[in-house]
């Protein structure tokens, strides 16, 4: 799932701001060395927000936690299988995790880090989101899209991209509120921009 508007990532987390060591360090208290771009090379490489969020390495690490409830696999899905590193900020596992406690049901990523390769291969868009490491495609068991998109909503006020899917939300660290709609979902643009601002001004107050 893309934005169909263009992306325009926030500087509102600090995944670029590494300790004095560099090293990633999660919500869960796991910490990962940041690998080198030139380690990695350009299979890794973000041309959407020049390498922001670090890349850490995949290996042996799939089931290492970042939150409660999410593993390092949670955000990779099968991209764990084939590629070494990935990119996954520190600032959207913090967001999912919250979400899935104020649900209190199970969250599952459908699409977290893609490679530049990957996000080609399933035609996603140029400057997605995802390749920096800092978009979610997800569902939540027995809740509407709509209604969990109220609860990213009431997470991340007005930095957020937000799209809205016939059984999934995307959502998008971004310095300003941008929503948009897929095929399939129950709200037309108009409305789903609408209720938008009026669930994002009820959650301010």
């Amino acid at each position: 799932m893309e934005n169909p508007h263009g992306s325009a990532l926030s500087g509102r987390e600090n995944d670029g701001k590494l300790s004095n060591t560099n090293v990633l360090v999660y919500p869960s208290g796991a910490s990962f060395p940041a690998v080198a771009e030139e380690e990695a090379g350009v299979t890794y490489s973000d041309p959407v927000d020049n390498a922001r969020v670090p890349l850490i390495k995949l290996e042996d690490n799939l089931r290492t936690h970042l939150s409660p409830n999410f593993t390092v696999g949670s955000f990779v899905g099968k991209v764990g299988r084939d590629y070494q590193y990935a990119r996954i900020s520190v600032d959207l596992v913090r967001i999912i995790q919250a979400i899935q406690e104020r649900a209190q049901a199970p969250l599952f990523i459908v699409s977290g880090y893609r490679p530049p390769a990957v996000n080609e291969l399933i035609k996603g868009a140029d400057q997605s989101p995802h390749i920096a490491g800092r978009a979610a495609d997800f569902k939540i068991s027995g809740i509407e899209p709509l209604e969990v998109a109220a609860l990213a909503l009431d997470e991340m006020g007005p930095h957020v991209g937000i799209g809205l899917g016939a059984g999934t939300i995307h959502i998008e660290l971004r310095d300003s509120l941008k929503s948009w709609v897929y095929t399939g979902a129950k709200l037309s643009h108009e409305e789903f921009s609408a209720w938008v601002q009026e669930r994002t001004k009820r959650a301010s107050l």
